[in-house]
């Protein structure tokens, strides 16, 4: 077969019998099968897609136990960790951990055999990462597997407060058998992370960024990297997300857009987004405020019902998500509405240009009779760029990662108790673009004016981080930013 790149005679070894069973070996661009010359011909195969990494092995097992004295010491061993597609007793999908333990005495000594597993070792990482993007980096050195490396950010008090522990316990298995180094810092206040990404010199020289936590310490990582002053090249910088928060709507969206089985194990998932270190472009969103000239939002921006939710259900953050449920019944008992202007600039067409104009300052009026403009009442007024804004929230069913799009819903008053916990309800599944009263329409940039002299005052949110009632504006930036997703 002309796909072939290499193939061989190995001794497949399961269990406690670490001799092996003689096998053929065959890898292809896209797997990698193992084909027993006894049991009746029996074959395993791997997808690439699915081998996270590969070790070269003497004398001991894929758990590190040594070979007793008896048994041959010339051979080498490959060991190919990988992440099946498999269904457990409720036939639900789920990533499990596998792992294909090959014996290779091909030829008399160790150095030999040594070397040539190190050769089938190379062909496989080659594969693994063999759409790696990294548009960041200044060097013209070729990329290789040595050289990669990550830095990783963990906020050990995001969502239940486990996220250090989870790194200490899990994470650092699948940066092992993925062979991927990586510097770690563990943030010790609000704002720590974007202080280092703003302010690291040599921030290119690292394969990607890495946030375990909730949407917060992306939400930091983005911003650092808007602040600097080579923004233009960093902001290519690949950015991983591991979910440890009360919201990760970037990992389940990611895992939606490759049909993973997030539900089951999220970490699993996410963390494969990360080994794999492959990327893709992503949209990103400028957002001004009166107090804030410039923001970067990778996620959503939100004023009225869902902002009130998300911002006054922080005292409940050690119940993980479950704490949206319980903010949205104490908000929709006690339901308020806002008076505001909101103007929204409809998409029109495909992807926008790389280069929109920028929006007028906050104090001047729009530019021309396009954009489109209500006020009076508001219950919410919310926007995201990807699907899932949380783990069961389908807030945009039709987003996509670079779509050059902001999904923009606007909820006018009066509406009654029963339609805003229909509202919520059925945004589980994304049901609520299609309820009446809902307006829900892809837009470029909008703007919200809140009228600040009368009656009450909700949050403007960016990305789940709150700021005080003021004027806003937000406009895309198509394919302006890298995330990692395999």
């Amino acid at each position: 077969m002309s796909d072939i790149i290499r193939d061989d005679t190995f001794y497949y070894c399961e269990g406690k019998n670490l001799r092996g069973v003689e096998c053929k070996a065959i890898l292809s661009p896209s797997t990698l099968t193992i084909t027993e010359a006894e049991n009746g011909n029996k074959q395993r195969t791997v997808n690439v897609d699915d081998i996270i990494g590969c070790l070269c092995m003497r004398n001991q097992d894929s758990h590190g136990n040594q070979l007793s004295h008896g048994q041959d010491a010339i051979s080498m061993f490959l060991c190919v960790y990988y992440y099946s597609l498999s269904t457990n007793f409720k036939k639900s999908p789920y990533r499990k951990r596998e792992t294909a333990l090959l014996r290779c005495q091909k030829y008399s000594t160790f150095v030999e055999n040594c070397d040539y597993v190190a050769k089938w070792q190379s062909s496989l990482y080659s594969l693994i990462h063999s759409n790696e993007i990294y548009p960041h980096m200044l060097s013209t050195d070729p990329i290789t597997n040595d050289s990669q490396r990550l830095l990783i950010f963990v906020n050990p008090n995001s969502g239940p407060g486990v996220a250090l522990k989870t790194f200490n316990t899990r994470i650092r298995s699948f940066l092992g058998e993925a062979n991927i180094s990586y510097d770690l810092i563990v943030t010790s206040h609000v704002g720590h992370c974007q202080k280092v990404v703003q302010d690291f010199r040599d921030l290119a020289k690292y394969t990607g960024l890495v946030a375990v936590s909730g949407d917060g310490l992306l939400y930091e990582i983005y911003n650092g990297l808007f602040a600097r002053e080579d923004w233009d090249n960093i902001c290519k910088i690949p950015v991983g997300v591991i979910p440890q928060g009360s919201g990760n709507g970037l990992a389940r969206s990611l895992a939606h857009f490759k049909n993973e089985p997030y539900l089951y194990d999220p970490l699993v998932v996410s963390v494969l987004n990360v080994v794999k270190l492959k990327s893709c472009e992503m949209d990103l969103c400028l957002v001004n405020t009166t107090k804030f000239p410039k923001l970067i939002s990778f996620l959503s921006v939100g004023w009225g019902l869902m902002a009130d939710i998300d911002i006054e259900s922080e005292r409940l953050r050690m119940i993980g998500e479950a704490r949206f449920t319980v903010g949205a019944l104490a908000r929709i008992m006690r339901l308020r509405t806002y008076k505001a202007t909101v103007s929204y600039l409809p998409a029109v067409g495909g992807i926008p240009d790389e280069v929109m104009s920028p929006l007028p300052p906050l104090d001047e009026p729009l530019p021309d009779q396009k954009w489109i403009s209500l006020t009076g009442e508001f219950i919410c007024v919310y926007s995201s760029m990807v699907p899932f804004i949380g783990t069961d929230l389908f807030f945009a069913p039709e987003a996509l990662i670079d779509d050059g799009v902001i999904w923009l819903m606007i909820v006018q008053a009066p509406a009654s108790k029963l339609q805003v916990t229909q509202l919520l309800l059925s945004m589980e599944k994304g049901n609520h673009i299609q309820l009446p009263w809902v307006t829900f329409v892809p837009v470029t940039a909008f703007r919200l004016v809140p009228d600040v002299s009368v009656g009450p005052q909700s949050y403007l949110v960016i990305d789940g981080e709150k700021l005080d009632t003021q004027a806003m504006q937000a406009q895309i930036m198509p394919r302006k930013g890298r995330v990692f997703m395999r």
